[in-house]
């Protein structure tokens, strides 16, 4: 079978030639335009799964996931496994409609959000082919200050924010949960404290718990700040004032690979 693939750097591309040995492959790299295809596989992250429904027909073209990114967050959430391929696999398989959320008028697949998380992501970025050894300096930079930082959401004033967190799925980064909800729906988690008490906690899975962390549901959020501060939609990482979030109308279409008869799955 011949298959399209999207990669964002060497290291992907090499691991998902790996994977995919038994197809004829097309290889595109994020940035370039993407062809018309009835089935675009993503050998990446959740900013690769980002870039792919932005750049593609979402009522033509249907997404193979391979989880090839530092979180995966989204992978995880659907239980899409790190695999090998076969043409058995992709035509066994269940298709799932995902929902997508609007972030100042671009579509993602996963959260958005400003603050400190925000600036780990950033840090991460440069260092992405190193995978999660990435993430974990990161957060040791920065979880030994405690910037302060004050944010309205749709027009209330919250002081003394660590990090503001929207989210589909009501997770983050790894598919750590910010709630303990199991369906999808627009949820924004507003964490306050002490940077490294906060990191130990969240890695704990202990953030819904914490009354440092305070969850909000709701159709859309407008986040503003009164200077530009770190903030990323899918772990793309950029300065803003203010991020729009809302649930979209749209949705995108993952093609999830089936089980081949007297193997075993989780």
């Amino acid at each position: 079978m011949k298959l399209t693939v999207l990669y964002p750097h060497a290291k992907s591309k090499f691991l998902a030639s790996l994977l995919l040995y038994q197809h004829q492959i097309e290889w595109v790299r994020v940035g370039q335009s993407i062809p018309k295809t009835p089935l675009l596989v993503t050998a990446g992250g959740d900013g690769t799964i980002n870039y792919a429904v932005n750049n593609i027909s979402l009522e033509e073209t249907k997404l193979v996931i391979l989880p090839l990114g530092r979180g995966n967050a989204l992978a995880r959430i659907l239980n899409l496994s790190l695999c090998l391929l076969s043409d058995w696999d992709l035509q066994h398989s269940e298709e799932l409609d995902i929902p997508l959320l609007e972030v100042n008028g671009r579509l993602a697949v996963f959260g958005a959000g400003m603050g400190k998380g925000s600036e780990i992501v950033n840090f991460a970025n440069p260092y992405s082919q190193l995978g999660t050894s990435s993430y974990l300096a990161s957060a040791i930079k920065y979880i030994q200050v405690n910037p302060a930082y004050k944010i309205c959401i749709n027009g209330e004033l919250h002081q003394d924010l660590l990090t503001v967190e929207a989210s589909l799925w009501g997770r983050v980064g790894f598919g750590l949960p910010l709630t303990w909800q199991d369906t999808p729906g627009l949820f924004l988690t507003l964490i306050k404290g002490h940077p490294f008490y906060a990191a130990v906690l969240f890695l704990l899975g202990q953030i819904p718990e914490w009354e440092g962390a305070k969850t909000l549901s709701g159709n859309s959020f407008v986040l503003e700040s009164e200077v530009e501060i770190p903030a990323h939609i899918d772990g793309e990482t950029f300065l803003a004032k203010r991020l729009e979030v809302k649930a979209s109308a749209k949705c995108g279409k993952i093609i999830k690979p089936g089980t081949p008869p007297g193997s075993y799955s989780d």
